[in-house]
């Protein structure tokens, strides 16, 4: 069973420790919250890992249906879900390392938060966020 903050508050921070947690990890050679930018019409790939998305961020230029891809290069099983505060609006499945699976979610313009449903995956980093232009 998956494990959903129970409130706003909890998500946030669920996502306060695990940026935290970010900041202090890594090397010199590895990009820092890495930023992409996609147009309405592309889809969204993220690529998980234990325990990161990369890219972190995702601009979305354009609401209406996004289509986002998961390439799971990780050796567990990993998911994507979207939240709106703390309401889920939408997720990819959540499948095993070397699969690649997606969702269509139909978003407005705004800030949402990525994140892995599975265990405690969100609190060893594997978040970040998703905004609609």
């Amino acid at each position: 069973m998956l494990a959903l903050p129970r409130s706003a508050s909890a998500l946030a921070t669920a996502l306060a420790l695990a940026g935290a947690a970010l900041t202090g990890c890594g090397s010199d050679d590895e990009p820092a919250g890495r930023t992409a930018t996609v147009p309405a019409d592309e889809p969204v790939v993220v690529i998980g890992t234990e325990y990161a998305f990369d890219p972190e961020d995702v601009v979305v230029e354009g609401a209406g249906p996004v289509e986002i891809e998961l390439e799971n290069r990780g050796a567990l099983a990993h998911n994507l879900t979207v939240f709106e505060g703390d309401e889920e609006v939408g997720a990819t499945p959540t499948f095993q390392g070397g699969e690649t699976d997606g969702a269509t979610i139909d978003l407005e313009p705004g800030t949402y938060a990525m994140v892995c449903t599975v265990g405690n995956h969100a609190e060893l980093g594997m978040v970040g966020e998703l905004e609609v232009r």
